[in-house]
């Protein structure tokens, strides 16, 4: 574990360790104290783009030793990784270009070999666009989906929205700057102009914009900014609503798959019927088609 030293200002860091590090999204002081304490005692940072880490080392003096790693070759590195790693016994951090490591970026296959190897992996947290987007959205935050990045083309991208029309989490995308606009276009077509939606664009950095309202007023907005199109984007989507009496219908149905083990159908679906108030015939008619509605 890291534990803190008798000056308030230092920490050690033990080895081997695999840390992971969250960096900026924008704003280079937006980096933790700890952050920058243990990418200084680090004997490599392993990073998606050597010429953006490059930018954090600058600005914080520091001289540390990159190798990248990323999605084309983060397969076929790791097993090299971990045995440098545990055999040389190195403290390892883990950077992504921007925000928290593994959030819709490289180093999945890296956290779970060191895991699988015994080897710490320990966290050492900050910033997060998606977490980001969502605090000042003004949508519910008690539940949420983060859905990545959505497909690049658009039958793909509707196929996937289309079933998550009916969630009723918030929901959380990222998206490129290329793509932003036909992708709000598809939110539009496969969830009405009507559903509430936030875009988050440059968020902490200097040209920061949220677009904020329905989804048709979100991509008016848009279209109309000639900036609309650049930078980093995260979108927010309000929940569907749930239809009255489809909670009830669907703890029913989770009550029939329980009993169904223990009781006969009929038996199940009576207890169920008893259970959530929910009319014995309409039962009948949802256990077969596996839904509520």
């Amino acid at each position: 574990m890291i534990e803190v030293s008798s000056d308030p200002q230092t920490v050690s860091i033990e080895r081997p360790a695999l840390y992971v590090v969250a960096t900026p999204i924008g704003n280079l002081a937006d980096i933790s104290a700890r952050a920058v304490q243990v990418l200084n005692q680090a004997d490599l940072w392993l990073v998606e783009d050597t010429r953006v880490a490059r930018r954090l080392m600058q600005r914080y003096a520091i001289n540390a030793v990159t190798r990248s790693l990323h999605d084309h070759n983060e397969r076929e590195s790791v097993p090299r990784l971990i045995r440098q790693l545990r055999d040389d016994r190195l403290a390892v951090a883990l950077l992504s270009d921007a925000g928290t490591p593994l959030i819709a970026d490289p180093g999945y296959r890296l956290v779970r070999a060191a895991h699988e190897d015994n080897i710490p992996v320990r966290t050492v947290p900050g910033a997060c666009a998606a977490v980001a987007a969502l605090s000042i959205a003004g949508l519910p935050t008690d539940r949420f989906a983060f859905e990545g990045f959505l497909p690049a083309r658009s039958g793909a991208r509707c196929h996937q929205l289309r079933g998550l029309v009916g969630e009723s989490r918030t929901l959380v995308f990222y998206e490129a700057p290329h793509r932003i606009l036909a992708s709000i276009e598809d939110l539009v077509a496969e969830f009405g102009g009507d559903r509430e939606a936030v875009v988050a664009r440059e968020l902490t950095k200097l040209h920061e914009s949220v677009y904020r309202g329905s989804l048709a007023e979100v991509a008016a907005a848009m279209a109309g900014d000639p900036n609309a199109t650049r930078g980093e984007f995260v979108i927010v989507v309000a929940g569907a609503e749930r239809v009255a009496g489809e909670v009830d219908e669907r703890r029913a149905l989770d009550i029939i798959a329980v009993l169904d083990g223990y009781l006969s159908r009929a038996d199940a679906i009576k207890a169920a019927a008893e259970i959530s108030g929910v009319a014995r015939n309409k039962l009948y008619r949802l256990s077969h088609s596996g839904k509520p509605g």
